[in-house]
């Protein structure tokens, strides 16, 4: 079921939805009433594997460095509050959870999907970071893609799906 909310989308759980996407959701509720001010959106890309999903990390300039992979939520939390910033350095690109073990592993990765065959059926997403989530999610070993606006907007893409979708 769809409903509109302050212009988004609210998409009801699929009763397929994944226990992958119900972290990337505890995750993204969890970090939302945390962020500063300045925030500049977030992306995390929940995997079992990352062997064919192509990924690069972007240069980050600056003296602050982390320490991975990070483990448990408020650890997590915490390096996504310092990061997603627009006065940090690391606000760029997409950060990867492992799945598995819930561990926070790479920061600022630019991820480049491949494209689907052209057609009519092509999938559709508006905004670029909402599209590459999408076909990303549809990525062998990839269980969620979770994405959170700079307006509090959270999606979580599934499958090549959008699974949830509210504001926090």
């Amino acid at each position: 079921m769809v409903g509109r909310f302050s212009g988004y989308a609210c998409v009801e759980v699929d009763p397929l939805h994944t226990l992958q996407a119900f972290s990337a959701l505890h995750l993204l509720r969890h970090t939302a009433p945390k962020l500063p001010s300045d925030f500049a959106g977030l992306g995390i890309v929940f995997y079992e594997s990352l062997m064919a999903l192509p990924h690069l990390q972007l240069e980050v300039v600056g003296d602050e460095r982390f320490d991975l992979p990070v483990q448990g939520l408020e650890l997590i939390c915490d390096v996504f509050v310092r990061t997603a910033r627009l006065s940090s350095p690391w606000h760029d690109g997409f950060h990867f959870v492992h799945a598995g073990s819930g561990s926070l592993t790479h920061l600022c990765q630019f991820i480049a999907p491949p494209l689907p065959t052209v057609s009519a059926a092509a999938p559709r997403a508006s905004g670029a970071r909402h599209m590459t989530a999408l076909l990303a999610s549809q990525v062998a070993g990839i269980t969620s893609i979770g994405l959170l606006t700079h307006e509090r907007a959270a999606s979580v893409y599934e499958a090549g799906r959008l699974t949830w979708s509210e504001i926090l």
